[in-house]
C-alpha cells in the first residue's frame, strides 16, 4: 500500500530525516532536481517562469530555477513574498533555506515582483506548497487568477498552491497544475476533492525522506490479492454463508442486488430473509439464493434468530424500510448476530433516528462495519455534510475510534477507517452514482467477511473490488448508461 501523509506528518518526517544527518539544503536541492527532471521531460521549457513564495516551497523553486539557469535554460523568477522598502525581495522575511537559495541565484536569472508572462511557455508553482494554513488573498490571489487566465501549463512543487494538503479544500483560490511533483509521498489533498481535480498528473519524488509516522494509505489494485485464498479442496460451506436482511415489499431489488453481489464476490451460500410477498420475485431472479420468508405484519423473531445462527456474515438495511418490523429486525441483529455485521441504508437511518439502536451497534462484541454515504453519515454523527467533507480523514478516524466500528464513508473518494488506520480508495467513477450501487457494495463486503477476511480488509477490499468493477462497467457501458447490476457482472472479471 502507498503511504498518504498529512502536512504535519510530512514535517515530522522531514525533521527526522534532517536529524539523521541529511541537511535541509540537501533535501531541498534533491527535491528541486527531481522536479526539474519532470519539467524538462513534460513541458516546453523555452522560457520558464518560477513563481516563488518566501517559505521552503519557494526555496525549492529558487533552487530549481538556479539549476535550470546553470544548464542554459531561459529563466524568470517572480517573487511573491514580502518586499523591503526599496521594493526588492526582503531576505529577512524568507525562511532560512529560501534566503540561502535566493542568494545563490546566478545573475542571468531575471527576478521580478510583478507578473510578466511575455514569452513564457511553462510555469513552476513554488508559492506555498503544503504550508498553506489560510485563504490566499491580496496580490498572490490576483497573481494566481491572472495565471489561470493565461492557460500556461503549470508544474506544482509538492501540491498546487491554494489546496489544503490535509483536506483537498480550496483556500480562497488555487493554481491548477498540469503536473505535480509530490515530495516523498502523496498528501491527502492530492487525493480528496476538490483539490484532486487540480493536481494533474502526479509524480512522487523520492528524496530520501522516510515517513514512519504514517497511518494513512491509498488502496491499490494489487491489494485485491490480499483476499483469503480459495483452496482447491473445498465445498460451499468453506467460503462462508451470507445473510441478507433487506428488500421490503416494493424494494426487493435492493436485497437482490446485495445477495447477487455476495455470490459474485465468492460467498459459498447466500440466504435472504424477506417478506412473503417477495417469494416469487427472488425465486425467479436469484434461484441460487436460500429464502427465509416472514409476514411483515406479524414478524416472528425466531425466524431471524435461526437465520442469524446459520450465518458467517450479515448485511442488513438494503431496502429494509423504516417500519416497526424493520426496527425490530435491526435491534435483534445487532443484539444477537455473532458474526461480522454490515449495516447499510435503512439500518443506518434507523440507528440515526433511535440512539438506542446506535448504542447497540457500538456495544457489539463482534465486528460491525458501517457503510454510510455522506447524507447518512451526517444523520449518524450529527455533523453537517459541509463539516464532514471539510476533513473526511479526521472525521472518519474519530467516528470509527469512538464507535468501535469499521467505517466506510462513501463519497467520490471513499475513506475507510477502523479507528487506527485510514485508507482512501482512488478508483470508481460518476456512473456509480446510481440506485443500487450501495446495495452491491454491502453485499461484496459481507461476502469477503464470510470468506474470512478481517473486518478492515473486508471493508477496504470490498470498496476496492466494487470500484474496479464500476470502472470496468463504465468502460463497457459509459458512466451515463451503466446501472448497478452492471457492476455485479464486472465483479467476475475483476476477481478472476
Amino acid at each position: 500500500m502507498e503511504q498518504l501523509l498529512t502536512a504535519a506528518q510530512m514535517r515530522t518526517a522531514d525533521e527526522a530525516t534532517i536529524q539523521s544527518g541529511i541537511s535541509s539544503r540537501e533535501l531541498m536541492e534533491r527535491a528541486a532536481r527531481a522536479a526539474l527532471s519532470v519539467l524538462e521531460e513534460s513541458f516546453d521549457t523555452t522560457l520558464v517562469l518560477f513563481l516563488c513564495g518566501s517559505g521552503n516551497n519557494g526555496g525549492d523553486g529558487l533552487a530549481m530555477a538556479r539549476f535550470f539557469a546553470e544548464k542554459g535554460g531561459r529563466t524568470r523568477v517572480m517573487y511573491l513574498g514580502a518586499l523591503n522598502k526599496d521594493g526588492d525581495p526582503d531576505r529577512s522575511r524568507m525562511s532560512e533555506e529560501c534566503a540561502r537559495q535566493f542568494s545563490l541565484l546566478p545573475c542571468t536569472v531575471e527576478v521580478c515582483t510583478e507578473l510578466n508572462v511575455d514569452g513564457v511557455t511553462a510555469a513552476v508553482d513554488a508559492i506555498f506548497g503544503i504550508g498553506l494554513t489560510r485563504p490566499i488573498e491580496g496580490k498572490t490571489a490576483k497573481t494566481i487568477q491572472k495565471m489561470r487566465a493565461t492557460e500556461i501549463p503549470v508544474l506544482a512543487i509538492d501540491i498546487p498552491s491554494g489546496i489544503d494538503a490535509d483536506t483537498g479544500a480550496i483556500q480562497g483560490t488555487a493554481l491548477p497544475a498540469k503536473h505535480t511533483v509530490a515530495i516523498a509521498a502523496r498528501k491527502w489533498g492530492h487525493m480528496l476533492y476538490p483539490g484532486a481535480s487540480l493536481c494533474g498528473e502526479i509524480t512522487i519524488a523520492d528524496i530520501g525522506i522516510r515517513a514512519n509516522v504514517c497511518n494513512g494509505y491509498i488502496v491499490r489494485k494489487s491489494d485485491i490479492f490480499d483476499l483469503p485464498a480459495r483452496h482447491a479442496r473445498a465445498h460451499k460451506g468453506t467460503f462462508g454463508r451470507v445473510l441478507i436482511i433487506g428488500g421490503s415489499v416494493g424494494m426487493s431489488g435492493a436485497g437482490f442486488l446485495a445477495a447477487k453481489a455476495a455470490m459474485r464476490a465468492g460467498a459459498g451460500l447466500v440466504e435472504i430473509i424477506a417478506p412473503e410477498q417477495n417469494r416469487i420475485i427472488y425465486q425467479t431472479q436469484l434461484p441460487e439464493a436460500l429464502l427465509t420468508l416472514y409476514d411483515p405484519d406479524q414478524f416472528d423473531e425466531t425466524l431471524l434468530l435461526c437465520a442469524l445462527s446459520r450465518a458467517d456474515a450479515v448485511a442488513i438495511g438494503m431496502g429494509l424500510s423504516q417500519s416497526e418490523s424493520a426496527h425490530r429486525m435491526v435491534s435483534v441483529a445487532l443484539t444477537h448476530a455473532k458474526t461480522p455485521l454490515i449495516a447499510d441504508a435503512d439500518a443506518l437511518n434507523l440507528m440515526a433516528s433511535d440512539r438506542a439502536l446506535l448504542a447497540l451497534c457500538y456495544g457489539r462484541s463482534y465486528p460491525t462495519i458501517l457503510t454510510p454515504h455522506l447524507g447518512e453519515m451526517s444523520r449518524l454523527s450529527g455533523q453537517s455534510i459541509t463539516a464532514l467533507t471539510a476533513d473526511m480523514p479526521k472525521n472518519a478516524l474519530s467516528f470509527a475510534k469512538n464507535s468501535g466500528t469499521v467505517l466506510v464513508m462513501k463519497d467520490a473518494r471513499t475513506v475507510i477507517s477502523d479507528g487506527e488506520t485510514l485508507f482512501l480508495n482512488p478508483y470508481g467513477n460518476s456512473g456509480m452514482a446510481t440506485g443500487g450501487s450501495g446495495d452491491v457494495l454491502a453485499g461484496v463486503i459481507a461476502s469477503f467477511s464470510a470468506q474470512g477476511a478481517s473486518p478492515t480488509d473486508a471493508a477496504r477490499l470490498g470498496v476496492l473490488a466494487h470500484a474496479l468493477a464500476g470502472d470496468a462497467a463504465a468502460a463497457t457501458y459509459g458512466n451515463r448508461g451503466m446501472i448497478a447490476s452492471d457492476i455485479i457482472e464486472k465483479l467476475c472479471d475483476i476477481l478472476k
